[in-house]
């Protein structure tokens, strides 16, 4: 990814996770970059192949399920959605298609996001395309992780002060 894609990207992300903050743990970026250039980059990414890296992988992961409701695309189930960032000069290398191919067989969505207001609207629709009831499963299982998270907090500031 080139350093015009990761500003991009960043600022996408950061508009998410201040709009969605429900959803924030479920976008995800799946470290998959190296140049291959250094002897480091090149011992890295063998590490990461023998983990389970694949060429192609996009950018972002999101994991909601979503249903198509009206158009020629009604009725199609997306079980995710695959985010690829790209400059407007920016092109797929043939492992992004490839591996875009095999995601959308899957029965998943797959988009190329050249602009922050594509991806505002892109995440918009799609959020919306995902069912009530998966909207609220989810927002309530955040709610329980942040409740636990201040928790958590608390017994680790009173374990500092000395007191409980």
């Amino acid at each position: 990814m080139n350093h015009e894609e990761s500003i991009l990207q960043q600022q996408c992300v950061s508009w998410f996770r201040s709009q969605y903050p429900q959803y924030a743990m479920l976008l995800v970026h799946p470290i998959n970059e190296g140049s291959g250039h250094t002897r480091t980059d090149r011992m890295r990414q063998g590490i990461h192949k023998a983990e389970g890296a694949v060429a192609g992988v996009p950018d972002l992961l999101f994991f909601i399920p979503s249903i198509f409701t009206d158009g020629e695309m009604k009725g199609l189930v997306c079980h995710g959605l695959g985010i690829e960032f790209k400059t407007a000069k920016g092109r797929q290398s043939q492992e992004q298609k490839d591996f875009q191919k095999m995601f959308e067989m899957a029965d998943y969505m797959y988009v190329v996001v050249k602009d922050l207001d594509e991806f505002r609207h892109i995440m918009n629709c799609y959020i919306e395309m995902a069912t009530q009831w998966m909207r609220r499963k989810v927002a309530a299982a955040h709610v329980e992780i942040v409740k636990a998270a201040e928790e958590r907090e608390k017994e680790k500031f009173y374990k500092i002060i000395g007191k409980k």
